[in-house]
Order: structure tokens, then sequence, then C-alpha cells
């Protein structure tokens, strides 16, 4: 059922469709409008677990979820891959007490396919950074009960978590920035980016499974 599904969403897919994936069928990335710049702010931290930079990955598929934990200042990384036709995944976990960054081998719940699917699902190669729709969430109207209207400051998030996705589907790459998706989601929930954000994190994080 899982590579029926993947046949269909590929196909149906308008932004991708010449990277052959697991033999099934192809994605293309000619649609995509990739970046020209690794402007990443992980890349101290990927010299550190000795991990190739996104642009420079030789995985068919790279996709990695960097989460940088506000109140630690420590990041952990989410990565799923594909090389040749077999899926993997890993998770680096930094600590600062002690000073060390531990790695696991994950699993997935259901399957790597599915991961993918939802992934794909949520519009991954494709969303922009946040700062990029700021002027979507700046105010909110509301109308009282007297029919006066009230304008409401845009809400801001102080801390949390910071989220960097970068991804790599053959030669074309994307990284963007978003931070605690699911709380701004709540207080936006017509701005769909929001939506795809929390999806994109949940996937990652509840689907994976450390062995």
């Amino acid at each position: 059922m899982i590579r029926i599904l993947l046949i269909l969403l590929l196909f149906g897919h308008n932004s991708f469709g010449q990277t052959l994936i697991r033999g099934v069928t192809t994605i293309s990335t000619d649609g995509i409008k990739g970046d020209t710049v690794n402007n990443s702010p992980n890349n101290f931290f990927n010299n550190r677990i000795k991990l190739v930079q996104i642009d420079k990955s030789s995985a068919k598929v790279d996709i990695r979820l960097y989460r940088l934990h506000s109140l630690s200042n420590t990041i952990t990384l989410r990565r799923l891959f594909m090389v040749d036709t077999t899926w993997q995944a890993v998770e680096y976990e930094e600590w600062n007490n002690p000073v060390k960054i531990n790695k696991y081998e994950l699993t997935a719940k259901n399957s790597f396919d599915s991961i993918f699917i939802s992934l794909l699902a949520n519009n991954v190669m494709t969303l922009q950074n946040q700062s990029e729709i700021v002027s979507n969430m700046e105010r909110k109207k509301e109308i009282t009960a007297e029919g006066d209207t009230l304008v409401l400051k845009m809400m801001i998030v102080v801390d949390g978590d910071i989220y960097t996705m970068e991804i790599k589907i053959a030669n074309k790459y994307r990284i963007y920035r978003f931070d605690n998706p699911a709380t701004y989601f709540k207080y936006y929930p017509t701005i769909s980016e929001f939506n795809n954000y929390t999806n994109i994190v949940e996937t990652l994080d509840t689907w994976l499974c450390r062995k």
C-alpha cells in the first residue's frame, strides 16, 4: 500500500519528476527554485559531527531538521537520507554538561516511505523562511460586540525552539528557518506555512524512534 501511495503522490506532485526514488518513479526538481548559496547556521555543528554540508551531500535525498534549544543553546539534529535505494536515519543530540554530542540510530514507526510522503505533502521542499511571511502575521483584527474594530498586535514567542530545515533532492537544495510553529499555528490558523512547519516537526519527531 505504501508503494502505491508513493507512486500516486509523486506522479501527482507538480514540483517534482526526474530523480529516481527507490525505483518507483521519478521526481523533477525543474520547478523548484533551489538555493545557490549555503547560508546554513549549522555549518560549525556539522563540522563537529563530521557531516558534510547539505549542498555537498552525495545522498540522493537528504533531509535534516536542526532544533536549536534556546535555553541550553544546544542543537539536536534528526536526519533522514537515502543512499542508493536504502533509507537511513540518525539523530545527533548535543549536551552541555558534560560537553559532548551523542549519536543514535533511528528506525521508522511505520516506514521511511510514509515519512517521505508526509514531508512532501507538507511542501517540505518549497516552504519559505518564517521571516518571509511576517507580513501575513503582523496584525489581527476583531470586531467587538459594539461593532468597533479592534486591532491586535502581532504575537511574538520569545523562548522556545528555533528550527532549520535543510533538504536536498538530486542537485537541488533548500535551507529555511522557523520557530515555535505549533504555538504560532494556534494563533494564526489560517497561515498554511505554520501548519506545514508543525506537521514537518511532528513527523520527524514522532515517526522516527531510537533503536
